[in-house]
């Protein structure tokens, strides 16, 4: 007599690795947290709390230097070890290419990251916009950075326009920022 459990137990082990290839697809497009999912929010008058940091080629970069100053500035907040980071690197550096020369400013800060897998990491991606490394936590707690990447446009006066958790693709963080141009 055949065993009507075999062809289940078969099964089984396909199951399993189907449901954990969706899995990671869906937490790689979600970006690195439990606690937030894959979003875009505009945003009209959402409060820009400053920061300094020391790039890694030791310039001070201050938001209030450039922030409100009549052109966007994009913050995306990252980190070496986060597979979602890895893949709107390139997109984020092609946008900086393209629109640091009409003025945009650009900062990236690696959070909850080691300085050598920060450098790391841009060495990899040839990036070459101002990065600098959150090395004491603050600045991601400011921000309430529970998910990342995490990715803001403020708009020319200064104020958030625009916020992406999770990867951002070339064309939105491209489109974002020319709306408030």
């Amino acid at each position: 007599m055949t065993n009507p459990f075999r062809k289940k137990r078969k099964a089984l082990p396909l199951c399993v690795a189907s449901f954990a290839a969706c899995a990671l697809v869906l937490a790689s497009l979600a970006g690195c947290s439990k606690k937030e999912a894959a979003k875009t929010q505009h945003v009209s008058a959402e409060k820009v709390i400053p920061f300094k940091v020391t790039t890694f080629d030791n310039h001070e970069f201050n938001l209030d230097d450039v922030r409100g100053k009549g052109k966007p500035v994009v913050i995306n907040f990252w980190a070496s070890w986060c597979g979602p980071c890895k893949l709107e690197a390139p997109g984020i550096q092609k946008v900086y290419l393209d629109l640091s020369p009409l003025g945009v400013k650009f900062i990236g800060v690696a959070v909850d990251d080691t300085e050598a897998g920060a450098r790391g990491f841009i060495k990899r991606f040839g990036l070459t916009f101002p990065l600098a490394l959150d090395s004491t936590g603050e600045i991601m707690d400011k921000y309430k950075i529970y998910g990342i990447p995490k990715t803001y446009v403020l708009g020319p006066d200064g104020n958030i326009a625009f916020t992406h958790t999770g990867a951002v693709s070339e064309g939105e963080l491209e489109r974002e920022i020319r709306s408030v141009m």
